[in-house]
């Protein structure tokens, strides 16, 4: 993940963007929550809880695949995949969305609502797709070039064989 701070404001702010959308139902939206028993989507503190909780815990799956990668426990192949299969299960989130909010039922739930069931996809594939990204881009240490150290040009001149024809040298 991006160790900046600006990511996760950003994150945060889309995360009360998002809570705030899916609080605010119509009244038809409404009587689907408790028809359909959404006991976690009926006020904005409850949104809040669900959706912190959901992206907390795939920023979470994201920071163990990096921290795993770093010490070497799993190659990046296997961290490619993990996280390219997050991202795939967000992208199929958001086409479940798609079609649920265009069916009959759903789509007359209110505007902010159905705003708010696109945004959750979304933050979820920013997460995964930014998580993706810093695995797969090379990290600084491999792009600098390694210049000998003081201590192997030492040992290049220690090395037997090489007779010094400096006579204040041992």
């Amino acid at each position: 993940m991006i160790r900046s701070v600006s990511f996760y404001w950003m994150l945060v702010t889309l995360m009360l963007i998002d809570s705030w959308l899916l609080s605010k139902p119509n009244i038809l939206g409404k009587i689907g929550l408790i028809i359909y028993k959404y006991h976690y989507l009926r006020s904005f503190p409850r949104t809040l809880l669900t959706v912190w909780i959901v992206v907390s815990i795939s920023v979470l799956i994201v920071l163990l695949v990096q921290f795993l990668r770093k010490h070497e426990k799993i190659s990046r192949t296997i961290a490619m995949v993990i996280l390219g299969a997050c991202l795939v299960g967000a992208m199929m989130a958001m086409a479940k969305v798609y079609v649920d909010f265009t069916s009959w039922s759903y789509s007359h739930s209110g505007v902010k609502f159905r705003y708010g069931a696109y945004l959750l996809p979304v933050i979820l594939m920013i997460v995964f797709g930014n998580g993706l990204y810093q695995i797969t881009r090379k990290p600084k240490h491999f792009e600098i070039e390694r210049q000998p150290s003081v201590e192997a040009n030492l040992e290049i001149q220690k090395a037997p064989g090489i007779i010094s024809h400096d006579t204040s040298q041992p």
